[in-house]
């Protein structure tokens, strides 16, 4: 069994990886509005940095050897 704080970790990459995946689609939709392709688009890169924090935080974790169970 997972830490709390591992758990946390993974379970929120999670989450944002799945937003990701949604704002290719939001893009797509807002065809016809380039405010709000513009919108989703900033909102994709800010989530995409926020992905790469916590993976550098699980990494982190797992060159610790925090992540065996």
């Amino acid at each position: 069994m997972l830490d709390n704080n591992t758990y946390n970790l993974m379970e929120d990459i999670t989450v944002i990886s799945k937003s990701l995946y949604r704002y290719e689609t939001y893009i797509k939709d807002a065809k016809n509005c380039k405010s709000c392709q513009d919108f989703w688009k900033k909102m994709k890169q800010q989530r995409e940095d926020e992905l790469a924090m916590f993976l550098e935080e699980l990494q982190k974790h797992a060159q610790e050897g925090k992540l065996s169970t």
